[in-house]
């Protein structure tokens, strides 16, 4: 398969790993490469803390506002990645001001609680409270209820696309837009491309996180969105992956089974890019092309809103 010269340079000096760490040192090894790796962050980004109602107290998340936006702007949540165990919305702050910037929008990115110690369903309890909590106050943010995205990546895209099913679940309003990037939406999955690439990101590595999130209990629909009997009725979806990636099979799988069910669904694939890229502008071209391009997708769903 193709791989990006710059994708092949980082893959050349990444160290061997023969097993995984414990989880303490592999947060602190994503985080420090999570911020390495970062591209530059844009001016004119105001980041405050702070905190939301959930069901187990109060969840930290930063809030961004880009300079000129207004008291009535749209909102996006975006789920950070890192399997539901490691990263923190700190580690995608270039990321986050990016999308607010470029996307003309809020972002909340919420620091949910993570497995090992708060396995499911901690992390999507917490995700969904958010979801829920920001649509009610979303003028409290200087936002609109009726304006507002929910946008993640890896584990962060699972907690998305769950989101969007436990709002129709729970008869919560669906979010204008849910877009998804390399997701995790079937844990069990021994798809080809589950089995077989190997590249930054490999089954080995994708097992771990999800035995420490999930456990045995793959199946349950709230664990693995592609498994849900029922799709229709949700947010208009879009799926970026790369074709590197072991998730891209899952991740297109859903947009066919969302099609199948009558909701838009749109489908990017990145070709030789690994899993992570999207985070990675800093050394990845592609990765800053990425961004920009989440932030076009996000500008599309206010002005198709708009249009009504």
């Amino acid at each position: 398969m193709y791989i990006h010269p710059q994708v092949q340079q980082f893959l050349d000096d990444m160290p061997d790993a023969d097993s995984a760490p414990p989880i303490e040192e592999q947060r602190a090894a994503f985080s420090e490469l999570w911020q390495a790796l970062a591209q530059p962050a844009p001016d004119g980004v105001q980041r405050q803390e702070i905190t939301i109602p959930g069901p187990a107290g109060d969840t930290p998340a930063l809030l961004y506002t880009p300079d000129g936006i207004g008291d009535t702007a749209p909102i996006s949540i975006f789920y950070h990645g890192g399997g539901c165990c490691t990263l923190r919305p700190v580690d995608f702050d270039a990321t986050s001001r990016c999308l607010a910037a470029d996307g003309r929008c809020i972002v909340v990115v919420p620091a949910f609680r993570q497995a090992p110690e708060n396995p499911f369903p901690a992390p999507l309890d917490d995700s969904f409270a958010v979801y829920r909590h920001v649509r009610e106050h979303a003028a409290d943010y200087g936002g609109r209820a009726d304006r507002i995205a929910v946008v993640g990546d890896s584990g962060g895209g699972y907690l998305a696309a769950a989101v969007c099913q436990d709002a129709k679940a729970n008869g919560v309003e669906q979010p204008v837009l849910q877009l998804l990037i390399y997701p995790m939406l079937d844990m069990a999955s021994k798809s080809p491309s589950r089995v077989h690439r190997d590249y930054f990101l490999n089954d080995q590595g994708l097992s771990g996180v999800i035995a420490m999130h999930a456990g045995d209990d793959l199946l349950n629909p709230r664990v693995s969105p592609l498994r849900s009997d029922d799709v229709s009725e949700l947010a208009r979806a879009v799926v970026i992956c790369s074709d590197l990636d072991p998730l891209e099979d899952e991740a297109r799988a859903y947009v066919l089974r969302l099609r199948d069910a009558g909701v838009e669904a749109s489908w990017f694939v990145y070709e030789g890019l690994i899993h992570g890229f999207f985070s990675f502008g800093g050394i990845f071209d592609e990765g800053l092309d990425a961004v920009q391009h989440v932030a076009g997708i996000l500008r599309a769903a206010w002005q198709r809103a708009d249009r009504g």
